[in-house]
């Protein structure tokens, strides 16, 4: 599966779109490798063995004791200007360039080639190259890999010479991709000729002593391979139940899959494809088309996610587009109106389709995107200047006196009721962050992004994000927000028949005050969803009420960034409650709640921003993580509802008040319960009190337990304590009545680690798990 349950790679990754010229001397682009969609070809009762083909890779396809240029071989250069050299062994000091194939980890080293693929360079430009074997003269040559760097130029060229074991010059390369940034993947595939040489060239990093990182497949093939096989629907998130079509645009070409993630060109696993595939669970499901004669297409990669009602009600923001931590289902990712339109009226095509590559990308890994639209793009921001009110304070912004660095300079006036004037003054205003001259500008941004990304199955938009006086986000009034920005996208939104995410209310400003201005300017339904920031999970029942008594029947509540704490057990504490209080309102829409935690990823570095704040930490998972990940398993599930028919003694109940002790039921897919339960210290003893018993627990002495009854259940195969990192401890129950059983839990942690979490932040969470027959 390509849910990211573990640390990985930070980076975005982008799909790259190659353009090669038809009368290249020595490699010319064959038939494109993406099928079509549906095929008329029939499928063979079974396929024919895949023919090998040779393959080569930059791990282990180089030569360990020499530097030198062979058929079918990798080697190393460096280029200057026209000049190719070969790197060798050996050199010493701060700019020892002549390592290859070595294990450099001395940040002393300036460039270098590891044997895992790593380059690293300051401005020099270095190659690993592939020359291409005498064999495959006229044949397919298949070139597929990825690229990470801190950010620079990578690029793919093409030196044709004629001979095997030399590199042409550098002033005859014909470039065949090009790609500036941090991350990409590419897909070639050619007809090569004798003697030919892919060189795969970075340089121009912007972090020094910082290594990039190829890898790259080359496969030769010695027939013409079939179409690569397609899906409908395509990968990412489905039904369970649903199924999945296959199919190649190539006539006669069978069709061979596997749905544990091998290769089905060699897995033993592999099955041939005969009708459509139903998927019942999360499957990495794995196809290739195989020609009459046995030549393999490009492997398929189509992971498949359940749609689940957990998974729909947790999201995490900037989180990439390779899988979530926990296989939660929400990322929320900025479109930036100055990315895509630098000018008026001019549209950066290649910003756009970056855009919707990461998108597609983070769809077939499971992902569901929510797109931010903002901010101001430069070109449109107001410089004649403008007025507003504001607390009783009217403020007054001159016409722009000077531009530097991303920030106005201008005169602001601010005057009492009265009209006195109490202060002038000259300030620095953000650019992107200020009201456009023209808000016509902005609805047509607005519904550039709604017809450019609806296609991709994108429903929700959320427009600006914590626009409000002071927050550094909005440098204009919420008048003028909403006539400007929120009430003009609001009807080019529904107009598309998608849904308004309103802009994150801010946690500094009041929620009266977003009840009133929803009031004042009657939006209360041209907002789909009412969404707010770092709020107490209370206040999500006040916003829901308030528009339930203006007549919006089932009101949807979001909190799209929440958490960002060095509270470790955050997400397990304030999860279940909200997620709990969610199924309770028993509508059938998924969508209508969801927490989206901020943020996802903050260095391992004490030192660092957000560092103890986010899901993952450096290259591994921090505490909040591994809290989200244990939860996330134990709420799987296609069908979630709440499960109340339970007492505990002493007493516990679903709360929304994070501060008060809590107990909440769920009952999943029918057969399996969880409680998730929360103990909160009461004094400086250690205390828990009942206060409608007056039972208490001594939470850290001896070895507390308390009773926990559960009924309406049956045929029980096993009940477990969970604690927050996902130990188990098996636990024994009694039948105390017809389909009603009686544990007692144990309070405290086994765990020495997750008992010290417990104890340092004076609260007890932990599960109890129960599976029926």
């Amino acid at each position: 599966m390509k849910i990211r349950s573990l640390s990985i790679a930070t980076a975005l990754v982008m799909l790259g779109v190659v353009a090669i010229p038809t009368s290249a001397q020595a490699f010319a682009q064959t038939a494109s490798r993406g099928g079509g969609g549906s095929s008329t070809a029939t499928t063979p009762a079974g396929c024919p063995a895949a023919t090998p083909n040779p393959t080569s890779d930059n791990v282990t396809d180089y030569q360990l004791d020499s530097n030198v240029v062979g058929p079918g071989r990798w080697s190393y250069e460096s280029i200057d200007g026209d000049t190719a050299n070969l790197l060798h062994k050996g050199g010493s000091g701060a700019f020892a360039a002549d390592e290859w194939a070595a294990d450099t980890s001395k940040p002393e080293h300036a460039w270098f080639v590891k044997a895992d693929g790593s380059i690293g360079t300051d401005w020099r430009a270095i190659s690993e190259t592939y020359t291409v074997p005498d064999a495959a003269d006229g044949k397919n040559v298949h070139v597929t890999g990825s690229f990470t760097s801190p950010g620079g130029r990578f690029r793919v060229l093409l030196s044709h010479d004629g001979k095997g074991d030399a590199i042409g010059s550098a002033g005859a390369f014909r470039e065949l991709f090009t790609y500036t940034g941090t991350s990409t993947t590419f897909d070639l595939n050619l007809t090569a000729a004798a003697g030919d040489d892919l060189l795969f060239v970075d340089d121009g990093v912007s972090t020094w002593w910082v290594p990039g990182k190829l890898k790259a497949t080359v496969t030769t093939q010695l027939s013409t391979p079939p179409a690569v096989v397609t899906a409908k629907p395509g990968p990412g998130a489905i039904d369970a139940g649903d199924a999945v079509t296959l199919a190649s645009a190539t006539d006669g070409a069978c069709i061979a899959y596997t749905t544990d993630g091998s290769d089905p060109t060699t897995s033993t696993t592999a099955k041939t494809y005969a009708k459509p595939i139903v998927i019942t669970a999360d499957t990495d499901l794995k196809a290739v088309a195989i020609s009459k004669t046995g030549a393999p297409s490009a492997v398929t990669d189509l992971p498949y996610v359940l749609n689940e009602p957990f998974r729909a009600f947790a999201g995490i923001n900037q989180a990439g587009t390779t899988g979530l931590t926990a296989g939660v289902q929400w990322s929320r990712e900025d479109f930036d109106w100055g990315t895509v339109e630098p000018a008026k009226g001019q549209i950066d095509q290649a910003a756009l389709d970056g855009y919707v590559r990461r998108y597609r990308e983070a769809k077939a890994h499971g992902e569901t995107i929510l797109p931010v639209l903002a901010y101001t793009a430069g070109w449109a921001a107001n410089r004649t200047g403008y007025t507003y009110d504001f607390h009783g304070t009217t403020y007054v912004y001159g016409p722009v006196l000077s531009e530097q660095n991303g920030n106005f300079t201008r005169q602001l006036t601010t005057k009492d009721a009265s009209g006195k004037v109490i202060e002038s003054k000259q300030v620095q205003t953000n650019i992107g962050r200020t009201p456009p001259q023209d808000p016509a500008d902005f609805a047509n941004f607005v519904k550039l992004a709604v017809d450019t990304l609806k296609p991709l199955g994108i429903a929700y938009f959320q427009v600006w994000s914590e626009a409000y006086p002071g927050s550094g986000f909005w440098e204009g009034g919420m008048d003028q927000y909403m006539q400007d920005i929120q009430l003009p996208a609001a009807k080019v939104i529904h107009a598309a028949g998608v849904k308004l995410v309103y802009g994150g209310w801010i946690c500094g400003a009041p929620l009266s005050e977003y009840i009133a201005l929803l009031d004042k300017w009657n939006a209360w339904k041209t907002v789909d969803v009412y969404d707010m920031h770092y709020m107490p999970i209370g206040t999500m029942q006040t916003i829901y009420a308030a528009a339930q008594k203006r007549g919006i029947k089932n009101p949807s509540v979001w909190q799209t960034e929440i958490g960002f704490t060095t509270e470790d057990k955050f997400i397990a504490d304030i999860y279940p409650r909200v997620f709990q209080w969610a199924l309770s309102k028993g509508t059938k829409n998924i969508d209508q709640t969801k927490l989206i935690y901020f943020a996802d990823w903050s260095p391992n570095d004490p030192a660092a921003f957000g560092y103890n704040r986010t899901i993952r930490s450096g290259d591994g998972l921090s505490t909040k993580g591994k809290t989200l990940v244990t939860l996330a398993n134990l709420l799987r599930g296609t069908k979630a509802e709440v499960y109340d028919d339970f007492t505990t003694s002493p007493g516990l109940k679903p709360e929304l008040n994070e501060a008060l002790s809590t107990a909440n039921g769920f009952r999943l897919d029918g057969d399996r319960v969880v409680l998730a339960i929360d103990l909160k210290r009461q004094n400086q003893a250690d205390i828990f009190e009942d206060q409608t018993t007056g039972d208490t627990i001594h939470l850290n002495f001896g070895t507390p337990t308390m009773t926990v009854t559960l009924r309406n259940v049956h045929d029980v195969k096993s009940l477990n304590r969970v604690d927050l990192f996902g130990n188990t401890t098996p636990l024994t129950w009694k039948s105390t009545g017809k389909n009603t059983i009686q544990v007692q839990v144990p309070i405290i942690d086994a765990d020495p680690t997750v008992h010290d979490l417990n104890q340092t932040e004076n609260e007890d969470v932990f599960y109890l798990s129960l599976q029926q027959g």
